[in-house]
């Protein structure tokens, strides 16, 4: 065993992999820190992070299907409350793995929770009848009731969790990231993380953050200020060899606490649910060259396209004949819009909509963006745009199979060049199919500027990442409760830093 010095002259031994810190001590199987340090330390409660995941699992799981199962075992028998038990339970781990953050997605994560049960007590029932074991449909319904409310009340726990506990996290890195970071947060309205402060190099104090130490001092900085979350900032000027360098060190130093470490990009993916195409690096990219990845999509989802398309488009059959006419109607031109649009790997394509311009909108011959007060708008392409019924059209480009329900939005090929050379990135969102919907138009609107297209490739990589049938219906059930909001409308983005990796002087977040 060889000894070392630690941060502030204390000396520890390495053994198995830890160190042994001889001036901290254990108490009730936690470690705390001795001495002044340790007056009011609360490493004795439960931290932020392991109550969030304890009330997800038993408030929002375990909860709703040990209620729906005493349920039916009250009225029935102790075998088919178990079977109830362990269907909803099911369910409910299934149903809860979405690769979007379901709190940026309000409606369907309401939705999921219900369904959770509703499917978990519809599988129990489909296994009775399987096994001719008889239940009274009025049973099913008082196990789903009871099920709703105590996962209404687990919701309830959760939120107020939310508002009073934060994780907090410090940056390893400057001071210019960590406050970027911070703004971000409250911007984006994050409360259940919390930005202590800066581990590095030192500089002066703002906006609430304080320098916490040295990267030498990581240990005793995780103790006095019970941090729970390591963010490693990303740096141009940092080697891949002292990246690796500051995990080595944070795991020799705080490989025993409960604290855990995880890079700035990918802390920001799973809170905010896009990419900082300003902050990443080629490194980030590497996920699109495992074994795991596949730019072509699965049967599954052509299914899903098709299937979804002919079901749309006969429930909507009266409204597309009903727009064809007012269309028509206004001005005598053509009903259809053909534009050429870039899908996917490059390919080009014809993207029909219902036309909402006058016939002469591009008599000049010039592509451009459009903007919410566009005087080549008619009054019934208006309402169009303001109901999304003009992207409608799109389902036969679907059936077709040039296109997909849920994808990124396709560009015009005469503004690819420029939007290319601004963001080099921007082909890696060809590899997939465009989409009529899209988590990016979901959560950033109509870009029209240079700015909003890279807001919007933040979102499109973050999809082509995390894309998945599960996500896809998310994200279409959402759209359905965004469509009468204006696609115009204007909507946060965030720091220059995060969007071009440095920050600008023009523009409302200059």
């Amino acid at each position: 065993m060889a000894a070392r010095v630690l941060p502030g002259g204390r000396y520890g031994r390495r053994q198995g992999g830890l160190i042994e810190i001889k001036s901290y001590r254990i108490h009730q199987g936690r470690l705390h820190p001795s001495g002044a340090a340790s007056r009011g330390h609360p490493h004795g409660w439960i931290r932020a992070l392991a109550a969030r995941r304890a009330i997800d699992m038993v408030g929002l799981r375990l909860a709703p299907a040990v209620t729906a199962s005493l349920v039916i075992w009250s009225h029935c028998s102790l075998g088919q409350g178990a079977v109830a038990f362990a269907a909803v339970l099911a369910a409910g781990q299934l149903l809860e793995r979405s690769p979007f953050p379901l709190s940026l997605l309000p409606a369907a994560r309401i939705a999921l929770a219900l369904a959770a049960p509703l499917f978990g007590l519809g599988a129990a029932v489909a296994i009775m009848v399987a096994l001719e074991t008889s239940l009274n449909f009025g049973d099913f319904v008082a196990a789903l009731v009871a099920a709703w409310l105590v996962l209404a009340l687990g919701a309830w726990i959760r939120l107020r969790v939310d508002e009073v506990a934060s994780a907090r996290i410090a940056v390893i890195g400057d001071r210019s990231f960590a406050q970027d970071l911070a703004h971000e947060f409250d911007e984006a309205r994050v409360h259940d993380h919390r930005l202590a402060g800066w581990i590095g190099k030192p500089g002066d104090a703002g906006d609430g953050l304080v320098w916490l130490g040295s990267l030498r001092e990581v240990r005793r900085i995780v103790l006095e200020q019970d941090i729970e979350l390591l963010v490693v900032a990303p740096g141009a000027d940092l080697s891949e060899v002292e990246e690796r360098a500051v995990f080595e060190t944070v795991a020799d130093f705080c490989l025993d606490l409960p604290v855990k470490m995880i890079a700035a990009n990918q802390l920001y993916e799973q809170l905010l649910g896009h990419v900082p195409i300003g902050t990443i690096d080629a490194a980030w990219f590497r996920y699109i060259m495992h074994p795991a990845f596949h730019t072509t999509s699965p049967t599954s989802k052509r299914v899903f396209d098709v299937v979804g398309s002919v079901l749309i488009s006969m429930l909507f059959a009266p409204v597309l004949i009903a727009v064809a006419m007012a269309v028509k109607l206004a001005d005598g031109g053509p009903v259809l819009y053909r534009q050429r649009r870039v899908g996917e790997h490059g390919r080009e394509f014809e993207m029909l909509k219902f036309r909402t311009m006058g016939t002469n909108a591009e008599a000049d011959g010039g592509a451009r963006w459009s903007t919410g007060d566009d005087p080549r708008v008619t009054r019934v392409g208006r309402l169009l745009r303001r109901t999304h019924i003009d992207e409608l059209a799109q389902l036969w480009n679907v059936i077709r199979g040039e296109m997909t329900l849920v994808g990124p939005r396709p560009e015009r090929p005469e503004l690819m060049g420029k939007i290319e050379s601004q963001f080099p990135h921007y082909n890696r969102r060809h590899l997939v199919k465009p989409g009529i919907a899209g988590w990016a138009k979901l959560r950033c609107g109509y870009a029209g500027t240079e700015e909003g297209a890279a807001w919007t490739l933040c979102h499109d990589l973050y999809y082509v990442k995390h894309r998945s049938l599960l996500g896809d219906a998310l994200i279409l059930f959402e759209t359905a409760f965004e469509t009468f909001r204006d696609p115009h409308r204007w909507l946060r983005s965030p720091s220059k830093r995060f969007l071009f990796g440095r920050q600008l002087s023009e523009g409302p977040n200059g």
